[in-house]
């Protein structure tokens, strides 16, 4: 009762939650890979989910900081679920796994920036946020930064920026689905292809 964690520790504490989460999630679906024939394989395999993995997205970085001084807290994900939304105001959705720590991060309200990536220069961006990483750790340490014109993080080595507000956020299964309205955004490489997210199966990223 007289523990008053500040932001940062509430950060801390769902993460190692979050992460625990995870670790046993992957531990079940090992478990049920190994399971007779008919099982989880078998329809990951099927030709709907085959099917369903040829759906493309853009492949981007998902950064995000809120707060001030010892409050502030940021985050980051890869991001390949993306698509346009609407043109007026300009839009967009972007899916998140509830299993994301980022997604404490990204309220209604809340910030953030798209960093869309370039084709053949996703390899880095993609090895430091996919990584991961220790609860409360800084997404962003030992990277150098631009800043979009509310404050949110911008990844140098990215074909293109979106800065978008969330505004509404919808439960999709074990996603959210965010809708954003896009305030400012840059071409960081004209002459630059998005890279895009090839899969096998509908049933993983």
């Amino acid at each position: 009762m007289k523990f008053s964690p500040d932001a940062a520790a509430i950060k801390t504490i769902e993460e190692t939650g979050t992460a625990l989460g995870r670790e046993l999630r992957a531990a079940q679906r090992r478990s049920e890979r190994r399971a007779p024939s008919g099982g989880l394989q078998e329809s990951r395999t099927g030709p709907t989910m085959q099917a369903l993995g040829r759906v493309v997205g853009s492949l981007c970085v998902l950064s995000t900081v809120k707060g001030e001084g010892e409050n502030r807290l940021n985050g980051a994900m890869v991001a390949s679920w993306v698509s346009q939304a609407s043109f007026a105001p300009p839009g967009l959705t972007v899916a998140v796994a509830k299993d994301r720590a980022v997604e404490a991060l990204l309220h209604i309200g809340d910030r953030f920036v798209l960093n869309v990536l370039a084709a053949g220069r996703e390899g880095g961006p993609m090895k430091q946020f996919l990584k991961p990483f220790a609860p409360g750790a800084d997404r962003f340490a030992g990277l150098e930064l631009q800043e979009s014109p509310a404050g949110q993080p911008i990844l140098p080595v990215a074909l293109a920026w979106l800065e978008a507000t969330v505004k509404q956020r919808m439960e999709c299964g074990d996603h959210w689905l965010l809708y954003a309205q896009v305030e400012h955004g840059g071409l960081l490489d004209p002459q630059g292809v998005t890279a895009v997210h090839q899969r096998r199966s509908g049933a993983s990223y």
